[in-house]
């Protein structure tokens, strides 16, 4: 929209879920990395952003273009993103690092035909399309003069298709990669091999804007000027048939084979889905304010993402299986009911619960906002901070959140009620806070130097742990067992403490500068620690001797992260980055599969499909599964493309929590034959009664 946000909307309620804020001018372009995890934006303003799908959330901006960016393309393995831009040039960023490893220099292209002694630089010409092929070895630039083809891992020149008498508006590979599909304002598609630059096939019709293969690559659709969308046999060579319904140039379409859906975007600001199989308009989605001219499916067909000329990426969720029922007809549209705006100044904290249903704002205007995800609506205004909230944290069960503000108090609230519970008073604002895995205790890091336990049900102070007064503490962080605190300060030090007796066990010794974070791996017997040294350092909690110094960044660390088996570790960078660091060196996984179950579990509250372990996997994994009401389930794994490789029968089954391997659903990594599927990425779809969730899988051989 105008105000310059991204939305998420859940395309059956109408409801909006989230507002992603950053473009400062229109969004030309957006893509789903392969693996799902992130979403990318190209924006008039010269920047890439880079957003965490899952938590909505931004990641990184890409910055260092002269113009706006017009076409983005991710990698088959999710560690590449592709960019074009009207500066003329494509540049090549590493994900891992959000850094360019590739990018346009200045070459003779005299063997291109070009007059001799001609120095241009890479993609010369506006780009205005990009595309890798499906195996990831080829990569095609769309441009005013031409189709370039490059190597994608040397970026070498392979060759320049030329033939259209106007500019190539844009790219599309086929599935298999046998086939390359340019659009142009010439009112021709020109179909071609990419092995050998040959020209298959001359398709005319209308001034093209965009093209899209079908996943199995029979179909090719072209969107137009002309305000339609045409359907071309690609076998034939011959026109299918058009859909009419825009009532604009038509500049983005996308198929999703596995729902039978063509989506199209458009300059009359909407977005439409089509059944393939019939040609008919199932929906119109309405709510970007401006020309609709990106789009994209995640590779598990959950969202689609569309970017628009109002600054704003919307996401829409088109996975519940009832999106043709409940969108009937050409004349349903969704609009927008909610935002998540509210706050009178800058937000400077947000925590989400740990059911991921509520997300908490802090503000400078004193107050802190509860919201509703699902419907984006707002629950609660707690106020009652007379300086501004810098910090935010939910207990584990979701139902306390703290906060605290530059008005030196921690408060607590209940997160149901919103009610204030108690105030929390101490010397030195607090830098710091972390819960106990039971909730029952708050961890305070204080700006003189001291760390303060409170209880969390009367407020009390517990215990006062004595550090070095001329210092603030900065990070806290308790084991998982919540038997030892783990407290880092601005005098480089790191303390290990007992809870239970308030004890200092050990002092470790080791950053140059301010410990900004502190984690323990999820076995309780590594400790990591972030510094403004620009250091990760892991240590042995029992010994307190050093195992680790991961180097990598090149500003101050001030996030860092174990992944729930302990098999990653995650840093987060001033400078910018977030690297994810390996670490099967350095400790033992914990086996998810191990875990003991509690006697009597509370029964889930909603019904959904977990994370499989192991994950990646070969050659086979568990899925695990939480029931909130007895129903027939049934799992189903599908490839990228969306194709069905098995189906798993798991029958009727009560409510409760399907976690070990002794009782979650399990795929041998075979398709419905016996055959052993190749290495990728595969989604597992549970169908529970009337819900149905989705994930993605990874397998590696």
């Amino acid at each position: 929209s105008y105000d310059e946000t991204i939305r998420l909307w859940d395309a059956v309620s109408g409801q909006s879920q989230v507002i992603l804020e950053g473009h400062e001018s229109g969004i030309h372009a957006v893509v789903f990395s392969p693996d799902g995890a992130t979403l990318a934006s190209g924006s008039y303003d010269a920047t890439i952003r880079l957003w965490d799908v899952a938590l909505a959330q931004h990641q990184a901006t890409l910055e260092g273009f002269g113009a706006h960016v017009t076409s983005l393309a991710f990698s088959p393995d999710s560690q590449t993103l592709a960019s074009g831009s009207w500066d003329c040039t494509v540049r090549l960023w590493d994900m891992s690092l959000s850094a360019v490893v590739r990018d346009s220099v200045d070459q003779d292209y005299t063997r291109w035909g070009l007059p001799k002694g001609a120095q241009v630089r890479l993609g010369k010409g506006s780009i205005s399309g990009i595309a890798y092929s499906p195996a990831g070895s080829q990569l095609a630039v769309a441009s005013s003069i031409g189709i370039w083809l490059y190597d994608a891992r040397t970026g070498a020149e392979v060759a320049l298709l030329t033939g259209h008498t106007a500019p190539v508006t844009t790219v599309a590979f086929s599935a298999d990669g046998n086939m390359l599909a340019s659009g142009s304002s010439d009112q021709t598609i020109r179909l071609w091999d990419p092995a050998n630059g040959q020209l298959k096939a001359i398709l005319k019709g209308h001034a093209v804007s965009s093209v899209a293969f079908s996943p199995d690559g029979n179909t090719l659709a072209s969107g137009s000027q002309d305000g339609t969308i045409r359907m071309w046999d690609t076998i034939s060579d011959q026109p299918q048939g058009i859909l009419d319904g825009h009532r604009s140039s038509v500049h983005p379409v996308t198929f999703f084979l596995a729902r039978g859906l063509l989506a199209s975007g458009s300059y009359d600001n909407a977005v439409r889905l089509w059944d393939i199989a019939s040609g008919q308009l199932l929906a119109t989605l309405a709510g970007h304010a401006d020309w609709v001219n990106a789009m994209a499916f995640s590779p598990d067909g959950r969202m689609l993402a569309s970017g628009s000329y109002d600054n704003a990426v919307r996401l829409w969720d088109t996975i519940s299986g009832q999106l043709l029922a409940t969108l009937a007809g050409p004349e349903d549209e969704i609009h927008l009911l909610a935002t998540l705006i509210g706050h009178g100044n800058w937000v400077d904290a947000m925590a989400f619960s740990a059911d991921g249903r509520m997300l908490a704002s802090g503000s400078r205007d004193k107050t802190i906002r509860l919201w509703d995800i699902g419907s984006g609506q707002l629950l609660a205004t707690l106020a009652g901070h007379t300086d501004w909230v810098n910090g935010i944290v939910f207990s584990p069960d979701g139902h306390i959140l703290a906060s605290r503000s530059e008005d030196g108090t921690i408060r607590l609230w209940d997160a149901n009620s919103g009610q204030l519970k108690a105030i929390l008073f101490a010397s030195g604002y607090a830098r710091a806070m972390a819960f106990s895995p039971d909730g029952s205790i708050l961890a305070s890091g204080n700006g003189d130097g001291m760390t303060r336990l409170w209880d969390t049900d009367g407020g009390q102070l517990k215990a006062t742990l004595e550090g070095t007064p001329s210092w603030g503490v900065i990070s806290v962080a308790f084991s998982p067992d919540g038997s030892t605190l783990a407290s880092g300060d601005r005098n480089d030090d790191i303390r290990l403490w007992d809870v239970r007796s308030g004890q200092l066990l050990n002092t470790l010794y080791g950053h140059r500068e301010d410990v900004r974070s502190v984690a323990f791996a999820p076995d309780g017997n590594t400790l990591a620690s972030g510094s403004d040294d620009e250091t990760i350092r892991l240590w042995d909690v029992r010994s307190g001797q050093l195992k680790a110094k991961l180097e990598g960044h090149t500003e101050s660390v001030n996030l860092v992260a174990f992944a729930p088996d302990g098999s990653k570790l995650a840093s987060r960078s001033r400078d910018g980055t977030t690297l994810l660091w390996d670490m099967l060196p350095y400790i033992t996984p914990l086996n998810p599969a191990a875990k003991a179950i509690q006697a009597s579990p509370p029964l889930p509250t909603q019904t959904a499909l977990l994370a499989n372990f192991p994950n990646p996997f070969n050659p086979d994994t568990w899925i695990p599964y939480q029931l909130h009401a007895p129903a027939p389930v049934r799992l189903n794994i599908y490839d990228v493309r969306g194709a069905l490789i098995r189906e798993i029968d798991l029958g009727y089954r009560a409510a409760g929590q399907y976690l070990t391997n002794a009782n979650a659903a399990y795929w041998d990594g075979r398709d419905h034959r016996g055959a052993r599927v190749a290495s990728g990425v595969y989604l597992s779809r549970l169908q529970a009664g009337p819900v149905a969730d989705v994930r993605k899988m990874l397998l590696i051989k």
